[in-house]
């Protein structure tokens, strides 16, 4: 039997500090300023998060859910309907939605040419206050899109839960334009100060990746980098 490192009532900053060593000893966050990749936002980014390496690691991805509604708990956030706002999202919120005994409904990218020709998977969301879960927030366009679907098909969405984000100031007016309050799990600060404590990262790359943080927009030029990959 697995022993819980905390409990869901509340959060604390040993809680926190469990969860970013998890997510990056899962392989969920790559800093990769050497080869960056240019995301499906069109920035250049020397960051790549793939939240979904924590289902491969059942006791990471639980005490993340864990966190999750601790997180809920804590800011007291109220609602019926739990909706995944991306294919990434969609176990997190479907497995968040089973640990809190309340249906869960998924945003589909595109909308279905056959059937009820719906984005929404899973039922009616019709009068219903729906928190939106996202594995990772970058520039929250994805998120706000949901929230615009989910609003003309009669729900409320007021608040959206993440695991990360990136925190751009860009992001943060979008939000505010969009009526919808952020909640995270893990800050990115603090993964950039744990990865540094466990030796993932240097020095170098820690205020590489933190100028990134600040005026992500510029950063490629700023450093004369040209990204290797695109983000599929």
């Amino acid at each position: 039997m697995m022993t819980r490192k905390f409990q869901a009532s509340y959060t604390s900053e040993i809680a926190e500090n469990l969860v970013a060593e998890a997510l990056l000893k899962a392989g969920t966050i790559e800093f990769i300023p050497e080869k960056p990749i240019k995301l499906k936002s069109g920035l250049v980014s020397p960051i790549y998060v793939d939240n979904r390496k924590l289902y491969s690691v059942p006791t990471a991805w639980t005490d993340t859910l864990e966190l999750m509604i601790s997180r809920i708990n804590e800011e007291q956030v109220e609602f019926d309907v739990i909706a995944g706002v991306n294919g990434a999202a969609s176990m997190h919120a479907a497995a968040l939605a089973d640990r809190l005994d309340i249906p869960v409904v998924m945003i589909r990218k595109d909308l279905k040419t056959y059937g009820n020709h719906t984005r929404i998977e899973g039922g009616s969301v019709k009068g219903k206050r729906v928190l939106m879960v996202a594995d990772h927030v970058s520039t929250g366009i994805s998120a706000s899109d949901a929230a615009c679907v989910l609003r003309n098909a009669g729900a409320s969405v007021r608040d959206i839960l993440t695991i990360t984000d990136f925190g751009i100031n860009d992001t943060k007016f979008l939000f505010e334009e969009s009526r919808i309050t952020l909640h995270k799990v893990v800050s990115f600060t603090k993964l950039i100060d744990e990865a540094l404590a466990l030796n993932i990262i240097d020095s170098n790359v820690a205020e590489l990746v933190r100028d990134w943080l600040k005026s992500p927009e510029q950063w490629a030029d700023r450093h004369n980098i040209t990204p290797v990959e695109k983000e599929n």
